[in-house]
């Protein structure tokens, strides 16, 4: 059996699996290129989320005719479901492994940018002592109104975080259920009343057909000039030319993005001048156990394949 990697990762944890399973031979892709070749004779691909588009898409969907199982690193599937598997071939996320990584990656977000972090590292750069310039910019989360858009597994680890930093929490999801630490769980429906009140909104959430461009320029208009968005989501459920004004209106207080609608950001675009904006090149899922919780289910999964067991985290596209 052979099992290709296409990821943006490929630490010890990883490396440690060819000795649990010494009847598969793993390759590790370092390019495109690498991955398409590979492909031919492949069983199994393990992919990053962002990775599943162009010619790597189109080497699974015709250019793999062994290939039985897709796992993916992400806990999104829109990009899959987008494109689609060829028939016959299981796909697997990652749902559940990297909910407290990201939680944790967004809340180091929102309280740099409260506290003035950027500033402050702006000051040391040009070595000077601004007590008296930052005292005005130094704020705090506590008692402030967090609006959470999704409440997965995500969502719920944000929500306990927010509530350890005292804030209240409103999350907004599509059934308008779940329980879990927020003090109110409403339908997304309810979006534009409670974006006048937050002070805080937060997205986590997925991209579909509904939630793509959820946020625009009316959305927008409906916030405190003080609050601030943070994104560790998809960018495409905010309207990037619309957040992007805002920001450089100061029609908001400010924006933590870890995801973008257009993937690296393009060097022409504004929002790399923003002062405002604290720019995450879409790591928030990296750090910490990820890797290795990855691995572990990847072990598991591969067990689970070789003895016709159904896989962890299977997902049913389209």
């Amino acid at each position: 059996m052979k099992l290709v990697f296409r990821l943006q990762f490929e630490g010890p944890a990883v490396a440690a699996l060819a000795p649990e399973h010494p009847d598969v031979r793993f390759v590790g892709a370092g390019s495109h290129e690498q991955a398409i070749a590979e492909l031919a004779d492949a069983d199994v691909f393990v992919v990053a989320g962002p990775y599943y588009e162009g010619a790597i898409a189109e080497a699974v969907n015709n250019r793999a005719p062994r290939l039985r199982w897709v796992q993916s690193s992400s806990i999104g599937t829109d990009r899959f479901e987008k494109i689609g598997l060829p028939p016959g071939v299981a796909f697997t996320t990652a749902a559940g492994l990297k909910g407290r990584t990201v939680a944790e990656h967004a809340m180091a977000l929102l309280l740099a940018q409260v506290h003035a972090v950027p500033a402050m590292e702006s000051y040391k750069a040009a070595g000077t002592w601004a007590r008296d310039a930052l005292r005005s910019h130094v704020s705090s989360v506590e008692g402030g109104l967090m609006l959470l858009l999704g409440y997965g597994s995500v969502g719920l680890e944000i929500a306990r975080k927010a509530k350890a930093f005292d804030m209240r929490v409103v999350a907004l999801n599509r059934t308008g259920g779940g329980k879990g630490p927020a003090d109110r769980v409403e339908t997304l429906a309810a979006l534009d009343d409670w974006l006048e009140q937050a002070d805080v909104v937060m997205s986590t959430l997925p991209l579909t057909e509904q939630t793509r461009h959820l946020i625009g320029a009316s959305q927008l208009s409906r916030m405190k000039t003080s609050a601030v968005i943070v994104n560790v989501g998809r960018g495409e459920v905010f309207d990037g030319s619309a957040l992007s004004r805002a920001l450089g209106e100061g029609k908001i207080a400010a924006a933590c993005l870890d995801v973008f609608e257009n993937e690296p950001l393009p060097s022409s675009d504004p929002m790399w001048t923003l002062p405002n904006l604290i720019l995450s090149p879409h790591v928030a899922g990296t750090g910490g156990p990820t890797e290795r919780r990855f691995a572990e289910l990847v072990s598991l999964n591969l067990s689970h394949f070789k003895a016709g067991i159904p896989l962890r985290n299977q997902v049913l596209l389209g």
